[in-house]
Parts: C-alpha cells; sequence; structure tokens
C-alpha cells in the first residue's frame, strides 16, 4: 500500500536538511561604528550566506506552519525558503559557469572518416 505522502511537507524537510549547515550561520548585524562587524555582514550577504540562513528559516517556520494546521503560510515559506536558496546558489556561481549552462555539450564518439 503506497503511503499518503504530504509534497509540501516533503518539501520542506528536504529545504531543512540541505542548508542544515546554516544553523551555524551568524545573522547579518552589526551595530553603528562596528566596521568589521558591518564589512563582515556584506561579505556574508554577497557571498550569499544569508540567504542560505534566511532559507533555512523559512523552512523550519514552514514546517512549524504546517504542524498548526496553516497550510498556506507553509506554502508561502516554502517558495520563499526556495527563491532564497536559489539566491544563495547563484551567489556562488561563476560567470563561466553560467556561460556553460547556456551550451550543448559536444558530440561523442569518434570522428567521421
Amino acid at each position: 500500500m503506497i503511503e499518503d505522502r504530504d509534497p509540501l511537507f516533503d518539501r520542506l524537510t528536504m529545504m531543512v536538511e540541505k542548508t542544515r549547515s546554516a544553523e551555524n550561520l551568524e545573522y547579518g548585524g552589526w551595530w553603528v561604528g562596528d566596521v568589521a562587524g558591518e564589512r563582515r555582514a556584506l561579505d556574508d550577504l554577497a557571498a550569499g550566506r544569508l540567504s542560505w540562513r534566511s532559507s533555512h528559516d523559512f523552512a523550519e517556520q514552514g514546517l512549524e506552519a504546517l504542524a498548526n494546521g496553516d497550510r498556506e503560510g507553509a506554502l508561502l515559506c516554502a517558495w520563499a525558503s526556495t527563491d532564497l536558496y536559489i539566491a544563495a546558489l547563484e551567489a556562488r556561481i561563476r560567470p563561466e559557469d553560467k556561460r556553460a549552462l547556456g551550451q550543448s555539450s559536444k558530440k561523442r564518439g569518434r570522428p567521421k572518416k
């Protein structure tokens, strides 16, 4: 017998697992005059780490909303988590990798004589 799985629950759980390393990240913030703190937060923002952390947080909030019966809130959290996950990955990909995605692979096999 096939179990009735909730795809929304599965999606949120997958996002929590994929972004588990975000639990070790600090939130981006600094106090006025803390130049080093500001630079660190801006570096984390540019590197996608803050998007990664936010993706993880939204996935956990979505699971909580689902547990409380708020399916619409959980769905919004799933979309936000996915969007931030993509933003974090895009911040890490190099321009040449993006160009390579737009090119077909070369023909394989031996050249014809």
